[in-house]
């Protein structure tokens, strides 16, 4: 078992096995890297924006850039993964747009070449210095995603659930992410109360909408700044009604102030 952090576009590489996990080792979050992590053994779901799936042994998910996700432990017995982290930028668009095509999803306990990347990972790691085991892996991984872009898609045995009011209250988000959104906007396009909105949201996701709102903001925000934006303007943009509110809520998001980050 093993986790590295390596430079140049890679975030997290690792092997872990939790012994006896539960929901407090395992929070909602979302990040400006991707992820992929393949489930090898245990009893959980994932929750990927909304998408509820119940992973098999050797299921891949294959989770983009800025997408809310949250693993949730279902019994005590041991939950063994990897998980690889890297910037889409270490990508060409066309590898990244074939990797994260619906379904996110891929079982591949019978594809004997994609899982030696991964035990190859292993053996990296195990005879390898520290120096070389990154930078074979650093070959590996770039290797392997763009050996996953050109895999088949087909339906697996985990289907998702989605939550149709859910579904629908992000696609009003992600529809509307500029506008001033809230749960009474929100409330209104969907006609229901705006305090079902609130709880159907919360009790699906473990996250209140007032915050998911202000974090999707954020991140497309974020985008925009390391593109050249002014963070005043992208403030404004995204519906921010002064720019302290965005600041805040910026560095809560990413530890530092939005002029720093874009530097």
């Amino acid at each position: 078992m093993f986790k590295e952090s390596i430079k140049n576009g890679f975030y997290e590489i690792s092997h872990k096995l939790a012994e006896c996990p539960d929901g407090s080792n395992y929070n909602n979050h979302t990040h400006t890297y991707c992820e992929i992590l393949l489930f090898i053994s245990g009893t959980a779901d994932f929750n990927i924006d909304g998408t509820l799936y119940s992973p098999h042994p050797y299921d891949l998910l294959l989770i983009p850039d800025t997408k809310y996700h949250y693993l949730i432990p279902k019994s005590g017995s041991p939950y063994e993964n990897y998980v690889i982290g890297f910037d889409r930028a270490i990508i060409s668009e066309s590898i990244y747009n074939r990797i994260f095509s619906e379904p996110h999803i891929i079982n591949i306990r019978d594809n004997s070449e994609l899982c030696g990347f991964f035990t190859r990972l292993d053996f990296y790691h195990e005879n390898y210095s520290n120096d070389d085991f990154k930078k074979c892996a650093s070959l590996l991984i770039q290797e392997l995603l763009v050996y996953i872009s050109y895999l088949p898609r087909k339906t697996t045995d985990s289907a998702p659930f989605r939550h149709k009011q859910v579904d629908d209250i992000i696609d009003i988000i992600n529809e509307n992410i500029t506008e001033l959104l809230n749960a009474e906007y929100i409330a209104k396009r969907l006609f229901l109360s705006k305090s079902y909105v609130q709880n159907v949201f919360s009790n699906v996701m473990h996250i209140g909408l007032r915050k998911y709102i202000t974090q999707r903001k954020i991140f497309c925000a974020n985008k925009d700044i390391s593109e050249g934006m002014p963070p005043g303007r992208a403030a404004e943009k995204y519906g921010f009604t002064d720019y302290s509110s965005f600041y805040r809520a910026y560095k809560e998001t990413f530890g530092c102030s939005p002029r720093a980050k874009k530097n």
